[in-house]
């Protein structure tokens, strides 16, 4: 997991004190963006450049001609130490420091308490764009991307929103409700479209919305497919169900940065199930969906991969047309698909394969049995889901029914996460190669696919590793 070092928070600046020390472009380039606040700005400094001079003129800050002095900290919110001189700017920030003042040190990053993001500013909508100030080149990039596709009318859309506000707080008492009617109003995949809408677009679209009777005040449950892990994967159904969600339900297996993209004020609650260990029976997990969704509110049911494969979901259902709860399924990527798309290669090819087993390595009893005269023919193909473990009785099954011992298995751990593991081996070695390449799972058994990337020269069942670059994600 990855730490933010800073914390990006708004500061509300009106009517506080900012002291900037220096005169020349440092001093410049921050005073362009502290110019645009409704602080109180003092520069500190015996000479000035001719554009902070025409600031000056024009009333828009104060300019003490003179070097720094002790007392002109007295009563300042923030001090910018902006000369021309690093250290001096970092004994500067050092003396702030001792009397409790945050302070940005100009090209000293060590030395500041906070550093100033690239922004995006349609008042009152602001976008805060930070590398902490290892690519400030890339952040500059992303704020003129993001500057072409907002319309310079957000921040009057915004403020017609907040006017809206009280005509959908009358109809919807219910925070959740409310919440849950902006991400409708807001959700999908045209928001930049809507985004481009007059305001008078929206407003209509907001009233017809609030005029329909119908509108669902009940509580409503989804059924969400997370993916391999990776949070591009996730499709926009899965994301807007996030962003709206008042309770996320999620399995073990499910990503930190998938949960990242959920609500920051929904109810989290763990289900996870780990093999080996006590863990909480479906029943129970049935009874918390159905609970949550008794109450009138938005849930989440998160789970890897793809609900509908291996995932109990017909279960969830039953509980849910039971207890009279409106629900809908969102489809995710499924392991196997991200596997076979991780190694290359595609599940079913002419002339190859017409078809793709979808197996588990466990069911309610044990370890699952399967057509295993069919899995051994040399035209088969299969995706094994949670067949680590089960790996040893995998490997007899199909020897006992005539299973050549060299024929290929792909393993293939976290698909799609920057822990990923790809594993070439055999049946002859699966066990072994799974413990000396010490995989724990998630994993998928990919038998009879070879990664396409691995050269044709490298002996089969020989084991290697391919480990995900990191990319970021």
């Amino acid at each position: 997991m990855s730490y933010i070092r800073y914390l990006p928070i708004y500061f509300d600046l009106k009517d506080k004190r900012v002291l900037i020390i220096g005169g020349g472009a440092p001093a410049e380039a921050k005073l362009r963006t502290l110019l645009k606040t409704e602080a109180r700005l003092t520069v500190v400094a015996p000479y000035v450049s001719d554009e902070i001079a025409h600031w000056r003129d024009q009333a828009r800050l104060e300019h003490i001609a003179r070097d720094f002095k002790d007392d002109d900290l007295k009563g300042i919110t923030l001090l910018y130490a902006a000369t021309d001189d690093p250290v001096q700017n970092a004994k500067l920030a050092a003396l702030a420091r001792t009397h409790n003042i945050p302070t940005n040190a100009a090209d000293q990053k060590d030395a500041c308490d906070f550093i100033t993001p690239a922004l995006v500013e349609r008042s009152p909508v602001s976008i805060a764009i930070g590398t902490e100030g290892c690519a400030p080149g890339l952040a500059r990039a992303i704020k003129n991307d993001l500057e072409s596709r907002l319309p310079k009318h957000l921040g009057a859309y915004a403020r017609s929103v907040n006017a809206l506000r009280k005509s959908v707080a009358s109809k919807f008492p219910s925070l959740s409700d409310r919440q849950h009617f902006w991400a409708g109003i807001f959700g999908g995949t045209e928001l930049w479209q809507r985004l481009r809408w007059p305001v008078e677009a929206l407003t209509q679209r907001v009233e017809a919305e609030l005029s329909q009777e119908d509108v669902q005040k009940g509580g409503h449950v989804s059924l969400v497919g997370a993916g391999p892990g990776n949070p591009d994967l996730l499709t926009f159904c899965a994301r807007s169900a996030l962003h709206s969600a008042d309770v996320i339900i999620y399995d073990r297996l499910v990503s930190d940065a998938v949960l990242d993209i959920g609500r920051r004020e929904a109810e989290y609650i763990y289900v996870g199930k780990t093999p080996g260990k006590p863990s909480i029976k479906q029943e129970a997990i049935n009874e918390i969906i159905t609970q949550h969704g008794l109450k009138g509110r938005r849930v989440v049911r998160l789970k890897s991969g793809d609900p509908l494969v291996f995932g109990r979901a017909d279960e969830e259902i039953a509980a849910l047309i039971k207890a009279g709860i409106s629900y809908d399924i969102v489809p995710g990527i499924t392991a196997a698909a991200a596997a076979a798309a991780e190694i290359g290669t595609s599940l079913t090819r002419r002339g190859r394969n017409q078809a793709i087993s979808l197996l588990t390595g466990h069911d309610a009893k044990g370890f699952a049995d399967h057509d295993w005269k069919t899995l051994a023919t040399d035209g088969a193909r299969a995706a094994v889901y949670m067949g680590v473990g089960a790996a040893r009785f995998i490997q007899g099954r199909l020897l006992l029914f005539g299973a050549s011992p060299k024929r290929t298995i792909t393993i293939v751990e976290n698909a799609s996460r920057p822990t990923q593991k790809i594993i070439k081996t055999s049946l002859e070695n699966l066990p072994r190669d799974i413990e000396a390449y010490d995989i724990k799972g998630p994993a998928i058994l990919l038998i009879g696919y070879r990664p396409n990337h691995d050269a044709d020269h490298k002996e089969e069942g020989k084991g290697y590793v391919s480990v995900r670059p990191e990319t970021g994600s």
